[in-house]
């Protein structure tokens, strides 16, 4: 039998999905990263079979598994997007994609191009450690004070730019036992231009997952992290400044009144929501019984059992 490809369109310790079942995976494996839009001569080097991949594949050694980075459910991706980057012909190549929730399985099928039958709603094992996690266990200095995390979408460039924040009045309106955490996406960069007493950015390469773990509400705008801060039992308040996005772009569900039960257009509208948030509303119980109901803290074992039954047919 031969060994299973994971191939990672990011860096080891930044594909999360893909490493977690790569160490949970206990048949014989190789890693590679690869450039999600290039062909790789280690896929097609005729030593693997089946590859499990965390980036739509140009190319297949035979059986592709697709595991995506995140939460299927926010901001349009795939064919969906209206400048998508992936290809109809590329779906042939995609075995089974493994989605997050039971009820996104025929907008994934539409989104990838495949037939319904390979979207397989096993959960993103990445959100395991979700399950048990609390406050304090990411052991960042979050977990000192009431504090907030800033998770904007990532734009593309031709989509509306980040909001215009005023950080100066946030941070002398936030109290001493207050602390926002700016946390950019990877291919925004930082997005501070200086620093504050009450506001802290951090690298946009550091794992998010241990500053969700630790803070007491999300603060984003389009962003799916505030699905994985549902699944640790975070409230998320939506900041949308600049409208025009979600027409742009488009969202699977109906924004904002599907996703989260506070929304607001300023910074003192948040500021009060974000001191008030506690536990998870309706709305955003609803939210994650759409996206994610297969993220249950069993999602590795599911899909460590799919790589092996397609190794075995090998």
């Amino acid at each position: 039998m031969k060994p299973v490809l994971f191939a990672s369109t990011k860096p080891f310790d930044r594909a999360e999905n893909l490493r977690t079942v790569f160490e949970a995976y206990d048949g014989e494996k190789v890693h590679v990263q690869v450039n999600p839009w290039r062909k790789h001569p280690e896929i097609r080097s005729g030593k693997y079979d089946l590859m499990v991949i965390d980036e739509y594949p140009t190319e297949s050694p035979g059986k592709t598994v697709l595991i995506g980075h995140g939460i299927d459910g926010g901001k349009t991706c795939g064919l969906d997007q209206p400048h998508p980057y992936y290809r109809r012909e590329e779906s042939g190549l995609i075995t089974y994609h493994v989605s997050g929730g039971s009820r996104m399985t025929e907008t994934v099928a539409r989104f990838d191009g495949i037939p319904k039958e390979r979207v397989l709603p096993l959960g993103l094992p990445r959100t395991d450690m979700y399950a048990k996690a609390k406050k304090g266990d990411g052991k960042t200095f979050l977990a000192e004070k009431r504090s907030y995390l800033y998770a904007p979408t990532y734009r593309a460039k031709e989509e509306t730019p980040l909001p215009e924040i005023d950080w100066d009045w946030l941070d002398g309106a936030l109290n001493p036992d207050e602390l926002i955490l700016v946390k950019a996406h990877t291919m925004t960069g930082k997005i501070l231009k200086r620093t504050y007493t009450h506001i802290v950015e951090v690298d946009p390469y550091e794992p998010t997952a241990p500053y969700l773990i630790d803070c007491d509400v999300v603060i984003s705008d389009y962003s799916t992290i505030i699905f994985d801060g549902y699944l640790l039992g975070k409230p998320a308040v939506l900041l949308e400044k600049q409208k025009g996005y979600t027409e742009t772009r488009g969202m699977y569900l109906s924004y904002p009144g599907q996703y989260s039960s506070m929304y607001c257009t300023d910074e003192r509208e948040m500021l009060e929501m974000l001191r008030t948030a506690n536990g998870l509303g309706e709305t955003e119980k609803e939210c994650l019984r759409l996206v994610a109901d297969a993220c249950d803290g069993h999602a590795t074992e599911r899909v460590c059992e799919l790589i092996r039954k397609l190794a075995e047919c090998q």
